[in-house]
């Protein structure tokens, strides 16, 4: 990462999972950990979870909330280890948790997939197993971050195919490889990734994938600030059919001055410290001194008053020392924090599209809001419209101009608001 784009230990998140439509409980689990302190930021980075479980009863809720709990305790407790082998290491911690606790005949054969990434001062690391994903959004370039452990996606790497183009026999909701099932695991690992002010990151279940298209949701991501943009992605999910719990993590890397200032102050040796070097280097001088100007005051470096003085300034400037050295070490010999790794694991990204809002899609979500007017019509709910409407004649007049991206923003924020009059009118 160049100095001129360091990144500023400063973003915007939101997190949201949601059940759905179709399911009777959500087997998703989401955690985010911040560094609550700028010393944490450099040890360890910010860490998130996203798990979809699978398992009968309730299984599959067990599993992706071991997953996610254990991976962000075993990483944030791995300070000795490197970021990347710590990230892994702690995906195998959750692995072993999920079957040891399936030998337990209630949540025998549960399992769940995994994204976990960091945000680190050496760039982003993501570990990686199923078909959950990561992407991300970078001046309007949206990046799938992560390959499938689907039969579709291993076909097409075996065979050199598309992957968007999967063989059409091959059964899509597939998966070859979790989190408890199996003995053996392996894990993916993406990174070092560079990380820019700017960048939007999404870790989501295949609730969402499987029914927002991949432009689509990067299109809601350059629009909204995350907690609109995850509200208007489940919101969609939602209103396409619902038929899986919706899980996603949104993060937003930011430039903030008085966070980067909490940093550099961070890594700065304290005054205080400086002066116990200070100290002990007055005292090794004034040992040095007495050495050699006691016998010209007629005082014998043999006598016991002279050796006790010469042990005692000579301990105080050693034990000054080592004291400096205990206490300023992780400042002084730590890397630098914004050193990159030259080894770099993964193909990230494994596909790319324009995150830039389409007429298409401009057309899409009037379709949609339209079709939420007639049927709230139809059911004579009682919603309010003044501010659907206000929305949707900003997206006609955004989209009559070409401003997609005002009319894709104006029509999604329509959407929103009818759908929370519809939940309020619901209760």
């Amino acid at each position: 990462m160049s100095h001129t784009s360091q990144w500023k230990m400063s973003l915007c998140h939101a997190a949201k999972s949601d059940v759905g439509l179709r399911r009777a409980t959500n087997q998703d689990s989401c955690l985010v950990r911040l560094a609550a302190t700028p010393r944490r930021w450099l040890d360890r980075g910010h860490v998130f979870v996203v798990a979809d479980g699978m398992g009968a009863h309730l299984a599959g809720e067990v599993a992706s909330r071991l997953a996610t709990e254990t991976i962000t305790k075993s990483y944030l407790a791995r300070t000795s280890e490197p970021l990347d082998q710590a990230l892994i290491q702690a995906v195998y911690d959750a692995h072993d948790a999920i079957r040891l606790k399936s030998r337990e005949d209630a949540f025998r054969d549960m399992g769940t997939t995994c994204d976990a990434f960091a945000l680190t001062p050496q760039g982003l690391f993501i570990a990686h197993v199923g078909d959950s994903r990561v992407y991300r959004l970078r001046n309007n370039t949206f990046d799938q971050l992560t390959f499938d452990h689907s039969l579709v996606w291993e076909v097409c790497a075996a065979t050199n195919s598309p992957y968007d183009e999967p063989p059409t026999h091959i059964p899509k909701n597939q998966i070859t490889r979790s989190l408890g099932p199996t003995e053996k695991l392996l894990v993916d690992l993406e990174g070092p990734l560079t990380i820019e002010v700017g960048d939007t990151y999404l870790a989501c279940s295949d609730g969402l994938t499987g029914h927002v298209a991949d432009a689509e949701i990067g299109q809601i991501l350059a629009a909204f600030p995350p907690d609109v943009a995850a509200e208007t992605l489940v919101n969609l999910a939602n209103l396409r059919g619902g038929t899986d719990n919706i899980t996603m993590i949104i993060v937003r890397t930011t430039e903030n001055e008085e966070a980067s200032q909490a940093v550099d102050k961070e890594i700065r040796v304290p005054a205080w410290q400086w002066g116990l070097l200070i100290a002990s280097v007055l005292a090794g001088i004034a040992a040095i001194a007495w050495l050699f100007t006691a016998p010209s005051f007629g005082y014998s470096l043999t006598a016991g008053t002279s050796l006790f003085a010469l042990a005692a300034l000579g301990l105080t400037a050693l034990g000054l020392s080592i004291a400096f050295f205990l206490l300023s070490q992780k400042t002084l010999f730590s890397p630098s924090p914004f050193a990159q790794s030259t080894l770099v694991s993964g193909k990230a990204p494994y596909r790319t599209w324009d995150g830039t809002p389409t007429a298409g899609f401009s057309d899409a979500l009037a379709k949609i809001l339209h079709e939420m007017l007639q049927a709230t019509q139809g059911q004579h709910c009682n919603v309010s419209q003044q501010t659907v409407d206000r929305y949707r004649n900003k997206a006609v007049e955004g989209h009559q101009n070409g401003n997609f991206v005002l009319a894709v923003r104006n029509y999604a924020l329509a959407i929103n608001s009818l759908m929370r009059e519809i939940k309020k009118e619901n209760r």
